[in-house]
């Protein structure tokens, strides 16, 4: 046992010195006697990945008056809400304690390698404090909690609406929703088109070229020349979308007006519907019924905060997890999720059956609803398609394989199979424990330019050393591919920003904001931005180097096209990006390690192979095979 407390240390400034053991919650860095936690995690992640995804498993499985807790969740037609909540939905950017969760199990083992006899926890954390309170104690070791001053980095709105309970949250939503929503029922519904030469989508409606949408042309960025493969052989497509903001859909004008436009030609477009179009005052009463039995019949915190606890550990979950829990079963996700249930069973059940459906699949809570309505009102088969890549630290892809296996009341609802692009995205899927017999083989959709070779080979020789001016330390360009979110973007651009004042000003950035993501080239003057919205596929040429978020697909495109990549890794994060683990791409966290990676970074002869990360044939081959078999005549 060591005889110094160790320090936890989980605020804004550096651990100070001291003789025991400091152990940084956040951040990478590590020093004689300081350890990262975040640093452990990523070390044993395969182990830490899995407690946590069995855990997750148990919990849906406990027991609670001699029923399971999947069953007391029920809501009608064989559906458990608990797979659309946000505990068994596993996404750490919708429940970013789920890193704090994975932290904690890594402390214990640390705790228990070193065996301090006291802790003392520098943070501003309540949740936290509660959380490593109730580990010490269950370890025998005493606790000390040095409250440090809390940053607020919400607005005071925002503050005020997380004070307020879970319920007034729900009924705060569904006066947004219904605000905003209202008008769309007024909508007019396209011809459906039914019959064997019918393919069916869902999908979100953003990624489109908003050129060709005002004109009436749809093309969509997710699902890229598949609708147009199909049209080619006479099939002709269904859709239905989830409308969500972006800057080149700011309203549900804009939205409507483009659906009409669309829908004059159907032929050539396909059929379009928002999934807000089916709203009626019997689906807002439904869900409103739904939430009201929830309230009172979901059980409450004392029966379930003991099974909090993942087997084999002594550290308890409910501290972290319990806002996930109020908000999945009492708040504003459980009406959410209550609406869509509703929404979904109202489409399905006014389309014509539909034999074969795809769907965009990241294993979000709507996905659940959307499978069950889909099996609910007889259609055919349904096909998930993961557009982009599959990462390790999104456990949104990872069931536990006892979950995946079940067959018990309120199991969870799948697809009949799963559309894998690539080497990458299958390996990732069978190491989960996904079932193989499940997955098959397509081209990526999304990737497919990739598979022009003479662009490619024109990127990769502009790119030898010596072929551009960037190597001998002249001005580079330096493309920027922006996250999803705008702090994640923010910390990105300061980041450069604080580079450029002991770097110098000869870079030329150019910002690619992700399609969701609103962000001005005013935000961050020093840096004299440019930004496009131009395709990936058509920029790559015109820049030296790319500087990619974490938590971003683009920049294994630009990887893949051959241009240097730098990966923008946050130090209160994990690795979340696609080429984690690729010795060829660097990882920074600081303003310094940007600099150098910067300086150093060369453009190399060797090209990277694109068959380990996805499948490519222009001819689409194996879609042609997998839409064939589904009796779609290709």
């Amino acid at each position: 046992m060591t005889l110094s407390p160790a320090i936890i240390w989980d605020a804004a400034s550096e651990p100070p010195a001291h003789a025991g053991a400091v152990y940084r919650w956040n951040g990478y860095d590590e020093a004689h006697s300081m350890y990262s936690v975040l640093r452990y995690v990523e070390a044993h992640g395969d182990r830490l990945r899995q407690k946590y995804i069995g855990f997750i498993h148990e919990l849906g499985e406990a027991q609670i008056k001699n029923r399971r807790l999947v069953e007391h969740l029920g809501i009608g037609n064989g559906l458990s809400l608990w797979w659309m909540s946000l505990l068994a939905e596993m996404s750490a950017f919708k429940s970013p304690r789920i890193l704090d969760c994975l932290r904690l199990l890594a402390l214990e083992e640390m705790l228990l390698e070193r065996r301090p006899a006291d802790v003392i926890l520098a943070s501003a954390d309540k949740r936290l404090a509660e959380a490593i309170r109730f580990l010490c104690k269950s370890l025998g070791i005493r606790f000390k909690w040095q409250v440090e001053k809390k940053v607020r980095q919400t607005s005071v709105l925002r503050a005020l609406y997380a004070r307020c309970p879970s319920t007034l949250q729900a009924l705060i939503y569904l006066a947004r929703y219904l605000l905003t929503r209202w008008p769309l029922r007024k909508s007019a519904m396209p011809d459906w088109f039914q019959g064997n030469n019918v393919v069916f989508f869902f999908s979100y409606f953003f990624h489109l070229k908003p050129e060709q949408a005002r004109v009436g042309a749809f093309h969509s960025r997710q699902w890229e020349g598949l609708p147009k493969f199909l049209h080619s052989y006479g099939v002709q497509t269904n859709f239905v979308h989830h409308f969500v903001y972006s800057p080149d859909i700011p309203n549900l004008q804009s939205a409507r007006s483009w659906v009409e436009q669309f829908n004059k030609h159907p032929e050539q477009q396909g059929a379009h519907a928002l999934l807000d179009m089916f709203l009626t005052g019997g689906v807002v009463y439904r869900a409103f019924s739904h939430w009201l039995r929830l309230i009172w019949g979901t059980p409450d915190a004392r029966q379930v905060r003991s099974h909090f606890i993942p087997k084999g550990s002594r550290a308890s979950l409910w501290p972290l997890l319990r806002e996930d829990w109020h908000a999945s079963f009492y708040g504003a996700t459980a009406m959410m999720n209550l609406l869509w249930v509703e929404l979904f069973n109202a489409a399905m059940k006014s389309l014509p059956h539909q034999k074969l459906g795809l769907y965009l699949c990241e294993n979000q809570g709507w996905e659940r609803a959307f499978i069950n309505a889909w099996r609910t009102h007889g259609h055919g088969t349904l096909i998930a398609v993961p557009h982009a890549t599959v990462r390790f630290w999104h456990l949104s892809y990872c069931n536990d394989p006892r979950t995946l296996t079940s067959r018990q009341a309120g199991a969870i609802p799948l697809p009949d199979k799963v559309a894998v692009n690539g080497k990458m995205a299958w390996d990732a899927y069978a190491d989960s424990g996904y079932p193989i017999d499940q997955l098959v083989q397509v081209e990526a959709l999304r990737f497919q330019y990739l598979n022009d070779d003479t662009r490619r080979s024109r990127q990769l020789r502009s790119r030898l050393p010596g072929a551009n001016r960037s190597i001998q330390g002249q001005s580079r360009r330096v493309l920027i591919l922006g996250d999803f979110t705008v702090a994640q973007t923010f910390k990105m651009l300061a980041c450069i920003e604080a580079a450029v004042s002991f770097m110098g000003s000869s870079m030329a950035y150019t910002l690619k904001p992700h399609p969701v993501c609103k962000v001005t080239a005013a935000d961050f003057p020093a840096l004299r931005l440019e930004l496009t919205d131009q395709p990936l596929a058509e920029l790559v040429e015109e820049f030296d180097v790319a500087f990619a978020s974490n938590t971003t697909s683009a920049g294994l495109d630009a990887y893949l096209s051959g241009l240097p990549v730098i990966i923008f890794l946050d130090g209160n994060d994990l690795n979340f990006s696609p080429l984690r683990g690729n010795s060829s791409v660097q990882f920074v966290s600081t303003a310094h390690e940007f600099a150098r990676a910067l300086t150093m970074t060369a453009h190399s002869s060797d090209s990277p192979v694109i068959e380990d990360f996805f499948w490519l044939d222009p001819g689409m081959p194996r879609w042609r095979r997998l839409l064939t078999e589904a009796g779609v005549p290709c």
